[in-house]
């Protein structure tokens, strides 16, 4: 009797454990899926401030030439 409360008490903390587990996962992935998209967003800005700065100086050398 005391044998399966012991293998059922294990059943028990073994499946809580599981999902512990997974949730961690879980949480983790979408941690990096949302830090990815916040990288690509930042890297999209500042290729858009790069083409700004380029146009800019094309416009202040043509302004110079004349």
């Amino acid at each position: 009797m005391e044998d399966r409360r012991i293998r059922e008490e294990r059943a028990r903390v073994e499946a809580e454990y599981r999902e512990v587990l997974k949730s961690s996962v879980e949480f983790e992935k979408e941690i990096r899926n949302r830090w990815r998209e916040k990288n690509r967003e930042k890297n999209r800005r500042i290729a858009e401030l790069e083409r700004r700065i380029a146009e800019l100086e094309q416009r202040l050398e043509g302004g110079r030439q004349t």
